[in-house]
């Protein structure tokens, strides 16, 4: 229990009224109580409404009065069913748990639950600061605590733009959605969406933008001869700000808004006064190439890849040499994702090339970073540390200061990469060294990136002679949690991949502990 409060029941309503004024669901709340406090999942959903047992009892004999007036519940029945499946308790019928859900608002399965492995605190959830077990590494060194940057990560998000408190009821919404469609004709579906989207399609155009601003734009999009270069720096500004919540929140939050003003921009280029027509060009493959790179989180890759061949021939037509490199250094970094390295290392020289005509350094560290990557995936080792030498030594003579493409690159991503280039080299003693400093100097803006980490600090740990399976389980657990601040498509897939390198040891409670965190999360 936090030491700042005298109980924990003045702890749990504190946690309660935080979630309930971020716009959380009960379901939510109550997953977040069950996981952090170690409980049932009716007890769970009782703390979340703040009732007490007799309070449920009263509510119960409200709703269904005993024929006899002497057979009411008390708080007594709540106790045994919350209780089992301890030997204690009592098991609830299903009518039971039909009632039980009606008082909770919650669906009767979430209330049913069986055995609870989970040993305190091995599972981490948001807001919670629980260490995660510390075991010393094969290398001899400390391990990172995972605890530690997920602290980071919460302070960081809990400080930022207020579309991150949001981020629970999104969520939900999403799930309603779907649960809708579902529902729902494909025909209707599809003429909802189509009556929709010329009505949303412009709304997310204008985000961000003061009064005055979003006059400017309006007029352009009704005559494009008013595009100026004011009114090109307004969306840049937009998709900066879009840039921004994708690396926070993940791709979601940012597609819809990128693709209205990638239609916007291309409906404008004709229209574009001859000054600035090659800025406007640039901002058409900017957007291009971000849509691409939303695909490719999504794992559309055949969308993806769509996209950035149009974003390079529209950063060369523009002659935009910076664009054009950053745009096949995430051309290669796509193709060595889907396997296909030689592809990869392609993409990654003609990257190189471009980038060593800029004074853009951290571009050119990081075109020899995508070279890394593919090196390493086709099994060349001299030549994979080779560019990570290169890298490292680029980057060293970056100025900090200096305006880049690559804003998000950094000496963290350089060793992030150098740990997965390990994996593939089967060097897992390095792969978890190298993670281990990538964990802890990684900005926490770039929860993807961090999440994507400690999955490799995870997979290294079981990849060790002594595979380490406590600290790859808290390395898991750590990025569960860092997902559910980034819903990446691709993050999701790697950590479902995770629990399967995790599986063979299912006994093992910090194990069962990351599978009860993923199936806390929806991730399982």
């Amino acid at each position: 229990m936090d030491p700042s409060y005298r109980s924990r029941r003045a702890e749990l309503a504190a946690l309660r009224a935080e979630l309930h004024a971020k716009g959380a669901p009960i379901r939510q709340i109550a997953q977040l109580i069950r996981v952090r406090y170690h409980l049932g999942a009716r007890a769970a959903y009782r703390y979340a409404h703040g009732l007490t047992q007799q309070q449920v009892a009263d509510r119960w004999n409200e709703l269904w009065p005993s024929a006899d007036g002497t057979s009411a519940i008390t708080h007594k029945h709540i106790s045994y069913w919350e209780a089992w499946p301890l030997p204690t308790g009592r098991a609830p019928s299903a009518d039971t748990l039909n009632r039980l859900a009606r008082i909770y608002a919650a669906n009767a399965a979430d209330l049913l639950d069986g055995e609870d492995h989970t040993q305190a605190g091995s599972a981490l959830v948001p807001g919670s600061a629980a260490p995660a077990p510390s075991v010393a590494s094969a290398s001899g060194t400390v391990q990172v605590e995972p605890s530690d940057v997920l602290t980071r990560v919460d302070r960081f998000i809990a400080a930022s733009d207020t579309l991150v408190t949001r981020e629970s009821g999104y969520h939900q919404l999403m799930e309603d959605l779907v649960e809708w469609a579902c529902r729902m004709k494909r025909r209707d579906i599809l003429q909802w969406l189509s009556s929709a989207a010329a009505a949303a399609a412009a709304a997310p155009i204008l985000d961000g933008l003061d009064a005055d601003e979003r006059h400017r734009v309006a007029d352009a999009v009704v005559v494009p001869e008013r595009v100026d270069a004011t009114v090109i720096g307004h969306i840049e500004a937009v998709l900066w700000r879009c840039q921004r919540q994708d690396d926070m929140l993940g791709p979601q939050a940012a597609l819809d808004t990128v693709l209205a003003q990638r239609s916007l921009v291309r409906n404008l280029l004709p229209a574009v006064p001859a000054p600035l027509k090659d800025r406007m060009l640039s901002l058409y493959a900017s957007l291009s190439a971000f849509t691409g790179w939303l695909s490719y989180d999504l794992a559309n890759y055949p969308a993806a890849a769509d996209y950035y061949e149009t974003a390079r021939t529209a950063a060369h037509e523009a002659h935009n040499t910076e664009l054009g490199a950053y745009i096949l250094c995430n051309m290669s970094q796509i193709a060595t994702w889907r396997s296909r390295p030689r592809v990869g290392i392609d993409h990654a020289v003609a990257a190189q090339g471009w980038a060593a005509q800029t004074d853009d350094l951290p571009l050119q560290a990081y075109a020899q970073d995508v070279a890394a990557r593919a090196h390493a995936m086709d099994g060349n080792e001299r030549a994979a540390l080779n560019a990570i030498k290169q890298a490292a030594t680029t980057l060293a003579r970056a100025d900090k200061q200096q305006p880049t493409l690559v804003y998000f690159y950094s000496p963290g991503q350089l060793a992030s990469t150098e740990s997965g280039c390990h994996l593939h080299l089967d060097n897992p003693s390095s792969a978890e060294r190298v993670a281990e400093i990538a964990m802890s100097t990684i900005n926490p803006l770039f929860v993807r990136n961090l999440a994507m980490v400690s999955l490799k600090l995870g997979a290294s740990r079981l990849q060790l002679p002594k595979p380490d399976v406590a600290g790859a389980a808290a390395a898991i657990s750590a990025a569960v949690r860092l997902a559910a601040h980034n819903r990446s498509q691709r993050v999701a897939d790697n950590l479902q991949q995770g629990w399967q390198k995790l599986e063979p040891w299912h006994d093992v409670p910090e194990v069962q502990s990351t599978r009860d965190l993923m199936f806390a999360y929806g991730l399982a």
